[in-house]
């Protein structure tokens, strides 16, 4: 969760040059409670002892929720009694809370990693704390910090510190995946007696990035391994724009920890590769920032999203299915709710989700239609609007006439693919990359 990637207001001014929305009538204090309530960045585990599920989430010193049956939570404490632990205040002068947690179950412990920050900054650090139960009833609850794990500086890193999650893996060695923004997620293989590097600065591999497209949104990434192979999921997009966010969940395969990891096409993770899992559709908005929580009767995907009908509940936690098709690859299954809950049908656009986008006979672009209207995956603005057949799309460029370049196009009967031209005569072509959005609402 890199807070340069929200919603910037008139008093907030980001250190990076981001594509960002600017919404002039809501403070920046309003927006920072806003970016804490319900449950962001959730990180699920099984309790070892049988007494349910636990998720810890951004917040003021980690907040904890407890389930039975993965759909009631109720908050039950948080990791630590001050906002941000002293040794991380005192690296991050102004930090007021703590990201992105990650839990881990191995060697007899569970490891629980987590980053501090401030907005837009690239002064990072992620830090370690363990317990031996999760039971706050046990005697022997007690989580021990352990620390500093890794940290960035501008002056130094192409990284983010934020956003960690660790891979214990079936022969005892264990990984760090962490970053964002900036070039993209890196890993390194950690002491796995120690959850920690020999320094705060070690060797990294990079394992995603989106550095040559744009933007360069890419962030929270989370690895499991399923039967011989990896699997890393990213989000990519922007968080934390209320009912606009357009987080999306990508996904990769490896054959090893480390990469390198590739997309259903056979690019690669590292060059801006990714095979899309989950985007938002007309009721839920940017649902990203996941784990994964494996399990016996299977296995689950755990994040936050944005419900359009209430925004102002902050992002919400959100459960589904996570299945495996015969080719080997993830897909989820429909959202997990209370069984007391329905929700409407509220339909879906034809368009929605991914598409390879052409321009004349030779320039492509790899971009997302989204529900809010927004065109995402392309340097600046862009928006697209459907009547009918026909297909408008406008792209905001200082170099174009009149400063938009305005893209009029038929749709295909069958939604698959679309053609016709820009204002200026050059052709324009399209075809969906994902399947048609289902006109079966969620429940």
């Amino acid at each position: 969760m890199n807070y340069q990637s929200a919603t910037a207001f008139q008093t907030v001014v980001l250190s990076v040059a981001l594509n960002v929305s600017v919404f002039a009538q809501e403070s920046a204090a309003d927006f920072r409670k806003w970016l804490l309530k319900g449950t962001p960045d959730p990180a699920c585990v099984q309790a070892r002892d049988g007494s349910g599920f636990y998720v810890f989430a951004t917040g003021a010193g980690i907040s904890i929720r407890h389930s039975t049956d993965r759909k009631a939570w109720k908050k039950v404490g948080r990791v630590f009694d001050k906002a941000v632990p002293a040794w991380a205040l005192e690296l991050i002068p102004g930090a007021d809370s703590i990201w992105a947690p990650e839990i881990q179950y191995a060697n007899g412990r569970y490891w629980l990693y987590y980053s501090v920050s401030t907005f837009g900054s690239q002064r990072s650090v992620i830090g370690l704390a363990t317990n031996t139960t999760l039971d706050a009833s046990h005697p022997g609850y007690k989580w021990k910090d352990h620390g500093l794990v890794v940290e960035s500086f501008p002056e130094k890193n192409d990284y983010n510190a934020i956003d960690p999650a660790m891979l214990a893996d079936r022969d005892g060695r264990a990984y760090l995946y962490w970053g964002s923004y900036w070039t993209g997620i890196k890993a390194a293989e950690l002491n796995s007696a120690t959850g920690k590097f020999a320094t705060s600065q070690p060797k990294t591999v990079a394992v995603a990035s989106r550095r040559d497209v744009a933007p360069t949104s890419i962030e929270a990434a989370f690895v499991i391994r399923h039967e011989d192979s990896y699997f890393l999921f990213s989000s990519w997009d922007f968080c934390c724009a209320h009912e606009n966010s357009t987080y999306k969940v990508m996904v990769g395969r490896a054959d090893s920890p480390l990469g390198p990891y590739l997309d259903k096409a056979g690019k690669r993770l590292s060059e801006g590769g990714g095979t899309l899992l989950l985007m938002g559709d007309e009721r839920w908005r940017g649902p990203g920032h996941n784990s994964v929580l494996q399990t016996n009767d299977g296995d689950w995907l755990v994040y936050h999203v944005i419900d359009a009908k209430t925004p102002e509940e902050g992002r919400i936690l959100q459960l589904r299915t996570l299945e495996w098709a015969d080719d080997g690859w993830p897909k989820v299954g429909e959202p997990l709710v209370r069984e007391s809950e329905t929700t409407a049908p509220l339909g879906f656009s034809p368009l929605v989700g991914r598409w390879d986008h052409s321009v004349g006979d030779g320039d492509h672009y790899d971009i997302f239609f989204e529900s809010t209207g927004e065109i995402t995956g392309t340097k600046g603005e862009a928006k697209w609007e459907l009547t009918g057949s026909e297909l408008l799309m406008k792209w905001k460029d200082p170099k174009a006439p009149g400063g938009y370049w305005i893209d009029r196009v038929a749709l295909a009967a069958n939604g698959a693919s679309y053609s016709g031209t820009n204002q200026t005569g050059h052709k324009i072509s399209g075809r969906r990359l994902t399947p048609a959005a289902s006109s079966k609402q969620p429940r």
